[in-house]
């Protein structure tokens, strides 16, 4: 709710403010802001939740993700698997990498749903046989309010690529 309010007044009030002034008229611009910001914040709203349910989450979520998980591989086997994961990810360059810090930054290229993601991915010793990663993707626009569920995705192929989800035939042998 509060990321509908927020598209609701980040379109409506420059927009009537804009049209006040080309009309010369405080009531245009207010009635013209009002329609418009609601209008926006229906249409906008509407793709999020669709692209959010298509991703399988539901409601709003933030856009910046975050996601923790431990893999049982030595630190740096767990550090190598992690920059091909973040690779994975269409279009994505890896900008800075260090393997003494187990740190990974990249960055995602501008497309139709997103000026572009930033994605960190922190890789921590547990003991010799496992490693802890710290995965994090949000938006390079700070003041970003909708991201159609792009860093969520984002996250979810990264841990995907760590930790493929096990097929019911494995289960079951």
């Amino acid at each position: 709710m509060k990321k509908l309010l927020q598209m609701f007044f980040f379109t409506s009030i420059p927009f009537g403010v804009i049209m006040g002034l080309m009309f010369q008229e405080l009531e245009i611009g207010v009635m013209a802001g009002l329609f418009f910001g609601l209008g926006m914040t229906i249409i906008v709203g509407g793709i999020n939740k669709f692209s959010m349910k298509s991703i399988g989450e539901s409601g709003t979520s933030s856009v910046k993700q975050e996601k923790e998980m431990e893999l049982t591989l030595p630190y740096n086997s767990a550090f190598e698997l992690c920059k091909k994961a973040v690779l994975s990810i269409n279009g994505t360059k890896i900008t800075y990498e260090n393997e003494q810090e187990g740190m990974i930054r990249a960055k995602t290229a501008v497309n139709a749903l997103t000026w572009g993601d930033k994605i960190s991915v922190f890789v921590e010793k547990v003991d010799e046989e496992r490693s802890k990663v710290h995965i994090q993707s949000k938006p390079a626009v700070a003041t970003t309010v909708v991201d159609y569920g792009k860093n969520l995705k984002n996250v979810k192929v990264i841990a995907n690529y760590l930790v493929p989800p096990r097929s019911l035939s494995k289960e079951h042998e």
